[in-house]
């Protein structure tokens, strides 16, 4: 008889620590293959709207140099407005495909207000060297441009989607996927980068090279948020594969979701909030600040996730309470008898 409760108080054990393991299991397979909700999001690809596509214009490609190009532009019907703050000129609703040779649009020595938006263009020159950035052709292409809102636009199949050099430009609510190179490329000040999706491009989500006071916040990328030999950005809200810092000092990097975070020579940055699955902290990182990131070790087998470690804790308190009480019924069955 006594045998026979042992064995029940064995199985009962055996099944409840497997049942209560099961979960982890899985999570735990999430974490070594590198699934998760985050990487899940971005298996789509994206499709030019047909209807859209329709009802839109389609345009040879654009380009316009310096202010008197915005007139020239305005007289031919490429644009409306005046190029001021209240009046801006305006691309809007076109189609442009490049063939494979240069921009799609080209705005260059331009510090008018300007606006483009509702655009689809595609198909930009793949430029064969990556050692000149500021070279690479794009859907959009703004060099030492200042004043301009980029907004609701499709920059996807092009070398890079979006490139913006100059000042306290706008690039808000654009689509940019399946580029040869970044879905957003930007250099320079006093930019704001908010609501983009960028996905499935070859190099980043958004690159800020050399760039200052810039604002990046609640955009969505597959791959990375870069930021290299650039000061004082505030990186916030945004959901992304990584966060990485290269040679960036005294920036904000806070609220982002992300699989990782990662500084590489880079000092002074505050690092707060942010749910991340890891922080890699590289040589050279001085006087950096970490607060309130829900973040664990990387998943690379080498150590075991904090909230797992308790949630074990807490599996096996319960099974030896479990135990425990079933002796306390076993001795009281005896009393009884």
């Amino acid at each position: 008889m006594k045998l026979k409760v042992k064995s029940k108080i064995l199985i009962f054990i055996t099944l409840g620590i497997l049942f209560a393991f099961s979960p982890l299991i899985t999570t735990n397979h999430s974490l070594i293959t590198g699934n998760s909700n985050i990487s899940s999001d971005y298996s789509e690809d994206i499709n030019l709207d047909k209807e859209n596509l329709k009802a839109s214009k389609v345009s040879g490609k654009i380009h316009i140099n310096g202010n008197s190009g915005w007139v020239n532009a305005e007289t031919s019907g490429i644009c409306t407005g005046n190029g001021t703050y209240s009046d801006p000129y305006v691309i809007e609703d076109l189609v442009i495909d490049a063939g494979g040779s240069g921009d799609c649009i080209l705005i260059q020595n331009s510090d008018v207000y300007f606006r483009i938006e509702n655009c689809t263009v595609f198909n930009s020159e793949i430029y064969p060297s990556r050692n000149y950035w500021d070279f690479f052709f794009a859907g959009i292409r703004l060099l030492d441009v200042k004043n301009s809102l980029l907004l609701d636009n499709n920059c996807s199949f092009n070398n890079n989607g979006i490139h913006a050099v100059g000042f306290n430009n706008t690039i808000t609510g654009n689509i940019a996927y399946n580029n040869n190179g970044s879905g957003i490329y930007v250099r320079g000040n006093n930019h704001t980068i908010s609501g983009n999706t960028a996905n499935n491009n070859e190099l980043f989500g958004i690159w800020l090279s050399s760039s200052f006071n810039n604002t990046v916040s609640g955009n969505i990328f597959s791959g990375r948020i870069y930021l290299y030999g650039s000061y004082y950005n505030n990186v916030s809200g945004n959901t992304a594969n990584m966060v990485a810092l290269a040679f960036s000092n005294y920036n904000n990097v806070s609220g982002n979701t992300a699989n990782g975070i990662q500084l590489i020579d880079s000092d002074y940055n505050t690092v707060s909030g942010n749910d991340a699955c890891w922080v890699e902290i590289g040589d050279n990182c001085d006087g950096n600040i970490f607060i309130d990131n829900e973040h664990c070790p990387p998943p690379n087998g080498d150590e075991i996730p904090f909230e797992l470690i308790i949630l074990i804790s807490v599996i096996s308190g319960g099974a030896v309470m479990g135990v425990a009480t079933l002796l306390l019924i076993i001795r009281k069955r005896k009393r009884i008898q």
